[in-house]
C-alpha cells in the first residue's frame, strides 16, 4: 500500500463555502481547497495543468459529463488502446487483456444487459488497484471517456459491474482469506473471496455471515458488500452493512484507506489531516449537518433498502448527540451499497454470528394468497429467524426436474431428499400445489414453543401449518427454496427469466394485496413469472420469462417497469431491496426518492469522486439507455 508521504504537500489554503440550490433551499458544504483552485488531479500529479474554478453546485455536478460529450458519444478507442502501456509503466502488475474473447465475456453479468468493455484489468493486490486509479484520474483529462469499473463474481442483477470503459476484476488474485478471531470474532477477505470459502472456513468455527445472499454459493464477498445484498436471516440481522468491522478502501486521490466508524475524538482528528479520507468526511459530515431533518424523513419505510445512498445510515445518533460524543461517523454505510461508484474495495473485515444449532422449521402451504400477510404478520410476534416464500411454479419445476438436484447432493441424501419432495406432493398435498409455500424457521429466540406457534397459525389462516420434524424434508424445502432462481431457467430454454421487476419490497401487511394486483399485471402482459423471497420482509422476487431476440422486448421492458414499479409505490413500497439499483434501477429513483434527495445523492458521489471515474451511470446520473443496452441473446 502506497503512504501519503509521496503526495505533494499543499500548504496554502482557504475555506470556501459552497452553496447547492434545491427547491428546498440551499445545501451548505464546507470544505477546504487550496487558494490556486489546485484541483484533485494535481494532488496526484501536480504537473496536470490547472481547471478554472467553478461554484460548486447541482447543477454543474449533474452536469460535468454532459459538459464533455464524449461521455455520450461513440467511445474513444485511442485512450483505451494506450492504456494497456501506460498501465505497465506506472508499475501495474496484474493481467490486462483488450482481447475480442475476453471483452465479449465480461459484456455480460446476471442481469439483462449487454455493455462491452473496452479493457479489462485484473489487479495483483491494492497497490495494482491505486495505480489504476491515479492512471485512470490522470489520463481521464485528455480522454473524459475513461472510467474504472469494479467487478467481481458478475453474478449481479442489476447490471452494476458493466461498463463500457475499464473493468476491474478482482476475483483473479485478490482473493485472500485471513484466519478467524476468536477474540474479536472477525475474519478479514479480499473482495475477490467467494462467499461459499468464507462459510466454509467460518463453519470450522461455528460462525457464520448471517446477512447471506440465496446467491451465497456463486457470489463473492466484494460483490456482496457494495451491493449492500441481503437473504433469509436478514429478517432478524439486517443487511451485509451492518456485519462490516472496516473496509480498505482506494479514494479518488489513489490511496487507500481504512474505513470504520469513528466517535467524536477520532472524527476531530481525521478532519487535521489533509488526504482524501478528511476531505470526504468533513463533506459529508457537513451534508449530514445542514439536512438532518430531510434525510432522516427519505429513509424508505420497508424493512430492507439498497436504493440510493444510505446517508441516513452514517450517523449512529442524530448530529447533536455526536457532537456531544456520543454514537459513531460510519463510511462504510455508504461505501457498502455503493457499487463501486465512490471508492474501490481492496479488503473487508466482519463480524460473525454463531451457527444456530436449534433451528426448528414450520412449514405453511398457502392455498389463498390472501391468507399471506394475516399468515407473515402472526409469525413475526413470535420473532422467527427467517420466513421464506416460493410459489407453486417453482414447487411444480423441481418435481418436473428430479435431475437438477443431483449435482446439490450426495448420491444417498439425493434419494431422501426426492423421496420427500414426492411424498409431499402426492401424499401432503393431495397432488394439489400450493399457491405459495411459507418456511418460517425458529430457534431459541423464538417467543414461543414451535407447537404453539404452530396452533396459533393454524387460528388464524395458516389451517394446514406443521411442525417438519424429518430433516431430509427440511432439506427439501431449502433445496427448493435456494435453487428457485435457477429453477426458473428451467420453464421455457428459449426464454430467459429477467431480472427487472425481481427486486421491489412492500411492508409485510401489504404483501397479499401487492402480489395480488402483481399478479393481474402479469396476466395482463400476459408473461409467466416464478417467485419468491424473504416474505418476513414483504420482499417479493419475480423473474417474468421474456424472449430476448424479440425486437418488441425493449419496450415491452419498459412498459412494464413503469406499471409494476408505481404498483410498489402504491402499496407503500420500494422498488429495491438488496439487489441495488444499477443500470435498470438507477433511472427510476425519482420514483421513491424526492428531488432534493437526489441531488443530495449527486452531492455526495461528487464529493467521493470530483472526477467522475468510479463506476459512473450508477446510483445517479444514468447514462446507459436500458433499451439500447438489452442483451440480445437469451
Amino acid at each position: 500500500m502506497t503512504t501519503r508521504s509521496s503526495v505533494k504537500k499543499i500548504t496554502s489554503k482557504k475555506t470556501v463555502v459552497k452553496k447547492l440550490p434545491t427547491p428546498a433551499g440551499n445545501i451548505i458544504l464546507k470544505s477546504t481547497i487550496p487558494k490556486k483552485t489546485k484541483t484533485i488531479r494535481q494532488t496526484i500529479s501536480p504537473a496536470l495543468p490547472m481547471l478554472p474554478a467553478q461554484t460548486l453546485t447541482i447543477k454543474n455536478i449533474s452536469k460535468r459529463k454532459t459538459l464533455r460529450p464524449e461521455f455520450h458519444t461513440k467511445r474513444q478507442p485511442l485512450g483505451h488502446l494506450l492504456l494497456e502501456k501506460k498501465l505497465r509503466a506506472s508499475g501495474f502488475r496484474g493481467a490486462v487483456s483488450s482481447n475480442k474473447d475476453v471483452l465479449e465475456k465480461y459484456s455480460y453479468d446476471e442481469s439483462i444487459f449487454s455493455v462491452r468493455p473496452q479493457v479489462v484489468i485484473q489487479p495483483k493486490d491494492t497497490r495494482d488497484v491505486e495505480t489504476a486509479v491515479r492512471l485512470i484520474a490522470i489520463e481521464t483529462i485528455t480522454f473524459p471517456a475513461l472510467s474504472l469499473t469494479p467487478r467481481a463474481a458478475g453474478t449481479g442483477l442489476s447490471g452494476g459491474s458493466l461498463t463500457d470503459s475499464v473493468m476491474l476484476d478482482v476475483t483473479k488474485y485478490m482473493t485472500h482469506i485471513g484466519s478467524y478471531s476468536s477474540r474479536t470474532n472477525t475474519f478479514t477477505c479480499g473482495p475477490g473471496a467467494m462467499w461459499r470459502d468464507v462459510e466454509k472456513m467460518l463453519k470450522r468455527h461455528d460462525r457464520y455471515l448471517p446477512s447471506y445472499p440465496a446467491s451465497k454459493d456463486i457470489c463473492s464477498l466484494g460483490g456482496a458488500i457494495a451491493n449492500n445484498s441481503a437473504g433469509p436471516d436478514s429478517l432478524r440481522f439486517g443487511h451485509c452493512a451492518a456485519w462490516v468491522e472496516s473496509l480498505e478502501v482506494t479514494l479518488f486521490d489513489g490511496y487507500t484507506y481504512t474505513l470504520a466508524p469513528l466517535s467524536f475524538t477520532d472524527f476531530e482528528k481525521l478532519l487535521k489531516k489533509d488526504n482524501a479520507h478528511a476531505t470526504i468526511a468533513r463533506e459529508v459530515f457537513s451534508l449530514l449537518e445542514k439536512n438532518e431533518k430531510m434525510i432522516a424523513d427519505a429513509r424508505p419505510h420497508t424493512k430492507k433498502n439498497s436504493a440510493g445512498y444510505a446517508l441516513w445510515d452514517v450517523l449512529s445518533t442524530s448530529v447533536s448527540e455526536f457532537k456531544k460524543g456520543q454514537g459513531t461517523f460510519d463510511l462504510t454505510r455508504i461505501i457498502s451499497g455503493s457499487q463501486g461508484t465512490i471508492g474501490i474495495i481492496t479488503s473487508i473485515t466482519m463480524r460473525t454470528e454463531p451457527i444456530a444449532k436449534d433451528s426448528q422449521l414450520i412449514v405453511v402451504p398457502i392455498f389463498d394468497l390472501m391468507d399471506a400477510s394475516t399468515i407473515i404478520t402472526r409469525a413475526l410476534k413470535y420473532d422467527p429467524r427467517n420466513i421464506e416464500l416460493f410459489d407453486g411454479l417453482t414447487f411444480d419445476l423441481a418435481l418436473k426436474n428430479p435431475a437438477f438436484f443431483k449435482d446439490r447432493l450426495g448420491k444417498l441424501e439425493y434419494y431422501q431428499v426426492m423421496l420427500a419432495m414426492y411424498t409431499t406432493y402426492h401424499v401432503r398435498y393431495n397432488r394439489k400445489t400450493p399457491e405459495f409455500f411459507m418456511l418460517i424457521t425458529l430457534d431459541k429466540r423464538a417467543q414461543a414453543p414451535a407447537a404453539d406457534i404452530v396452533k396459533d397459525l393454524q387460528a388464524h389462516q395458516g389451517k394446514r401449518a406443521r411442525l417438519v420434524r424429518n430433516p431430509m424434508e427440511v432439506e427439501m424445502f431449502w433445496q427448493i427454496r435456494r435453487a428457485s432462481y435457477t429453477l426458473s431457467k428451467l420453464q421455457d430454454l428459449n426464454k430467459r427469466p429477467a431480472a427487472f421487476l425481481e427486486d421491489m419490497t412492500v411492508p409485510a401487511k401489504n404483501l397479499s394485496k401487492f402480489f395480488f394486483a402483481i399478479k393481474k399485471l402479469l396476466k395482463k402482459y400476459n408473461v409467466q413469472a416464478a417467485v419468491h423471497g424473504h416474505g418476513g420482509d414483504g420482499h417479493l422476487h419475480f423473474y417474468p420469462l421474456i424472449d430476448f431476440t424479440n425486437k418488441t422486448t425493449p419496450q415491452l421492458i419498459e412498459k412494464m417497469s413503469e406499471e409494476f414499479f408505481a404498483t410498489a409505490v402504491k402499496f407503500d413500497g420500494n422498488i429495491c431491496g438488496e439487489h441495488n439499483d444499477g443500470i435498470i434501477r438507477t433511472p427510476h429513483l425519482s420514483k421513491i426518492f424526492s428531488k432534493q434527495i437526489l441531488d443530495l445523492f449527486i452531492a455526495l458521489e461528487y464529493i467521493c469522486d470530483p472526477s467522475d471515474i468510479f463506476n459512473p451511470g450508477k446510483k445517479v446520473n444514468p447514462r446507459f439507455d436500458v433499451k439500447t443496452n438489452l442483451r440480445q441473446i437469451n
